[in-house]
């Protein structure tokens, strides 16, 4: 196995044995941290990113299961092998069930605990790889969909990592809301063409009559207004990934040519009798049963097999209800920061709700939830009556949107006030693109050299 470099967080309340651990980390080309409790452990994981934890399995005040069970809401992604003596092997089983990476039992051999650290680093490495895909340009609140400690969403990062090994053709199924877009870009992110553009196209969203000149590019003068040469989106795509969401609504005579294409890797543009040859990798998604779609005639049975190499299945948020913590983290420090408040947690009554709700529209339907709460709180912490559910009584969708329009309004001038109207210093402290930033101001009427 090669040798990796690991920052490791080591936490035993017997000083001696974490001094050993601490020399022999060292000694073997880690950097380790130590901490005798964990309340030093949890303070370090805030201020430090580790590729690896190992706890002791008993401490003062604090078993490691509790620890890890604290310190994963900090860093949902951070592997975390136990020691325990004998009498404590019942609890290093329980922690495996709930996520920890390995165990070993006193007295171990230092050698057992390095390979172990090894491991738990590779697949750390691997992990934040793809959380951090679709970070960046993207800010899609799509963003935490693999934030998590469920069952299924370990096996969803599992599947992501074992897809983008490959340059196999993907199809993604999820209902509205899941993060099917998040999923093409991690899969294109985490693989060998992540330096390569990466094109979405929602299926849906395009009008038939242009669908083939979107999709293919056209020459200039090959229809009325075709006044310049466009590339199309495959051409856009080309050494990179392409990604058509909604694939089951492509009109038949669209999937015979989307069919021709993969086929030969090359597109014809309107107007041109020149093939342009094309090297990309296809992922689509749809929400919609496409085998229902073939017995119906409305959807291209070899088409569905083309596009079918490797499939995932995104899980609703009804079943992976225990992501939800993470998830409400997630976003309560996105609009928080966006929006310039001190939120930063919710009440056991308002986290009652949002455990208890349906969530028909998944995750997306969270961030709204969570988005109106930050804006209604008046403290720094969400209660229950912050939170508001999508057919809620007018009066509280008005109540909600006149708080938002006067919020918004309020923060934009402050914002314009401290940076005198300069646009990149605002985007750059609001963390708010330029683009939205200028919709923003015209939205509200506020002009930048007001304030300048």
């Amino acid at each position: 196995m090669e040798n990796r470099t690991a920052k490791v967080l080591i936490v035993d309340d017997d000083r001696s044995l974490l001094e050993i651990l601490r020399l022999r980390l060292c000694s073997s080309g880690h950097i380790p941290y130590a901490a005798e409790t964990g309340a030093e452990a949890l303070h370090l994981a805030k201020n430090e990113i580790f590729d690896v934890a190992v706890f002791d399995m008993r401490m003062d005040g604090r078993t490691g299961l509790e620890l890890m069970r604290e310190i994963k809401t900090i860093d949902c992604g951070l592997p975390v092998i136990f020691l325990t003596a004998y009498g404590t092997i019942g609890d290093a089983v329980q922690a495996m069930q709930e996520g920890a990476f390995s165990y070993l039992t006193k007295p171990f051999d230092h050698k057992d605990l390095l390979l172990k650290i090894e491991k738990a680093a590779a697949q750390s490495a691997s992990s934040r790889r793809i959380l951090r895909a679709g970070a960046g340009e993207n800010d899609s609140a799509m963003a935490g969909t693999i934030i998590g400690v469920s069952e299924k969403t370990k096996n969803l990062r599992e599947r992501i990592a074992v897809a983008a090994e490959s340059d196999a053709n993907v199809f993604i199924y999820g209902e509205s809301g899941t993060g099917k877009e998040l999923t093409a870009r991690m899969l294109h992110e985490s693989g060998a063409r992540k330096d390569a553009p990466f094109v979405a196209v929602n299926s849906s969203a395009i009008p038939e009559t242009l669908i083939e000149s979107e999709l293919f590019g056209y020459e200039k003068g090959a229809f009325t207004g075709a006044d310049r040469k466009k590339k199309g989106f495959f051409e856009q795509a080309h050494k990179g990934t392409i990604f058509l969401d909604e694939i089951s609504e492509m009109p038949l005579a669209m999937q015979t040519k989307l069919l021709r294409v993969l086929e030969n890797r090359e597109v014809s543009p309107l107007g041109s009798e020149k093939a342009v040859k094309l090297d990309f990798r296809l992922v689509t998604a749809s929400n919609k049963n496409l085998l229902e779609k073939i017995e119906n005639k409305e959807f291209r049975a070899d088409l569905f097999y083309r596009i079918h190499v490797i499939q995932i299945e995104l899980p609703a948020l009804r079943e992976r209800m225990a992501d939800i913590p993470l998830l409400c983290a997630h976003f309560i420090r996105k609009y928080a920061r966006r929006y310039g408040k001190n939120v930063t947690y919710l009440s056991d009554e308002a986290m009652d709700r949002l455990m208890t709700h349906e969530w028909a529209g998944n995750i997306r339907e969270l961030e709204n939830v969570i988005e109106c709460a930050v804006v209604l709180a008046k403290k720094d912490v969400i209660i229950a009556e912050n939170i508001r559910f999508a057919g809620g009584s007018d009066r509280q969708v008005q109540i909600y949107r006149e708080a938002k329009r006067c919020f918004e309004e309020i923060f934009l001038r402050q914002l314009m006030g401290k940076t005198k109207g300069n646009i990149s210093k605002a985007s750059k402290l609001s963390d708010i693109y330029r683009a939205d930033l200028y919709d923003l101001l015209k939205k509200h009427s506020i002009n930048p050299a007001d304030f300048r």
